[in-house]
């Protein structure tokens, strides 16, 4: 499951993927389903790009929509399968968050890489017509977690190494070397408890990855 993800600063996501930013980017620490967040694909011609798209992946033909998609079952299933086969992208981020717990109130994690460096979730995007114009939406693969961040919940996004972007990227890529990313690690990734500021989709600030004793500590000085 990945329901909140954090995106780099325009500086730090141009330097990373030597793209342009799309005009209307802006920096999240807390992305939400139903906005808009970067992604990664290639255009007509196979060249990079990055466009602002719907986090929300809605076929023409569905009434709902799909934040994330199973690794597991991308390829096979009616809602997934003509994306995963053509219409791949990555997701630029810098960690993700995931609660802990059964009942409420849930513990939020945010998980990160050493300094909370860049990085990109696989990803798929499709595109349904409306009366307005094309609306293109994408999803985030999931896997399942392993080790430590099993402890915290049992799903994670499926983290791209670096080298394996232009394979995701490419339907000419062989299916063995696509099964072998859809069963990575997420190597390096950590992760540390924070405070339930970040639950609200509109509380959108640094606050959102402090540590929960910083916050505790805070607080009590107040």
């Amino acid at each position: 499951m990945c329901g909140r993800y954090l995106t780099p600063d325009q500086a730090a996501l141009e330097k990373y993927w030597g793209l342009e930013c799309p005009p209307d980017y802006f920096p999240s620490y807390n992305v939400a389903p139903s906005q808009l967040a970067p992604v990664v694909r290639t255009d007509r011609e196979g060249r990079l790009e990055m466009r602002m798209l719907i986090w929300g992946y809605q076929p023409g033909w569905a009434k709902r929509a799909w934040i994330n998609a199973r690794a597991e079952t991308v390829f096979t299933t009616k809602t997934f399968a003509p994306a995963a086969a053509k219409r791949r992208c990555l997701v630029p981020a810098m960690g993700w968050y995931e609660w802990q717990g059964e009942n409420a109130p849930k513990q939020p994690f945010v998980f990160h890489l050493d300094g909370f460096a860049p990085f990109a979730f696989a990803g798929v995007w499709t595109a349904r017509e409306t009366p307005d114009g094309w609306l293109r939406s994408f999803a985030i693969l999931t896997t399942e977690a392993a080790g430590a961040l099993r402890a915290i919940h049992d799903r994670k996004p499926l983290v791209l190494e670096r080298g394996d972007y232009d394979a995701w990227l490419s339907p000419s890529t062989p299916a063995d070397d696509v099964q072998r990313i859809l069963g990575g690690d997420s190597a390096g990734i950590s992760a540390y408890a924070v405070s339930s500021f970040v639950n609200k989709p509109e509380n959108n600030d640094a606050r959102c990855i402090q540590p929960k004793e910083l916050i505790r500590e805070h607080d009590e000085k107040k």
